[in-house]
């Protein structure tokens, strides 16, 4: 993969994130980190400066979907989908600043 089509990737799910919390857009977001976590994956240590970060906080974010598509408590669920949807932004961002620092 290029890495224009790792930048076209990356901000394609970035922008079809879902903006508020229901069962179905918790399971959206677990597409969406599926799709990221490839991304990862294929990316390997090209990213090295940031890899570690991002790939830390991957189980965390997976957990916390799983707990926002459970549903239950709804507050917590909500605060579970919010957190996963920051870290996964987080994570997305930092790549496209590497990218673009890479290309300077």
């Amino acid at each position: 993969m290029t890495s224009s089509e790792v930048k076209i990737q990356l901000m394609a799910i970035r922008e079809n994130l879902p903006l508020q919390y229901s069962q179905s857009s918790a399971r959206k977001l677990m597409s969406s980190y599926e799709n990221y976590k490839h991304i990862l994956q294929v990316l390997g240590q090209s990213y090295s400066s940031i890899s570690s970060p991002v790939r830390a906080a991957l189980p965390d974010i997976e957990a916390a979907v799983r707990h926002a598509i459970t549903g239950t408590p709804k507050k917590e669920a909500e605060e579970c989908f919010s957190r996963a949807k920051r870290q996964m932004t987080e994570g997305i961002d930092s790549i496209l600043l590497a990218d673009t620092k890479k290309l300077e």
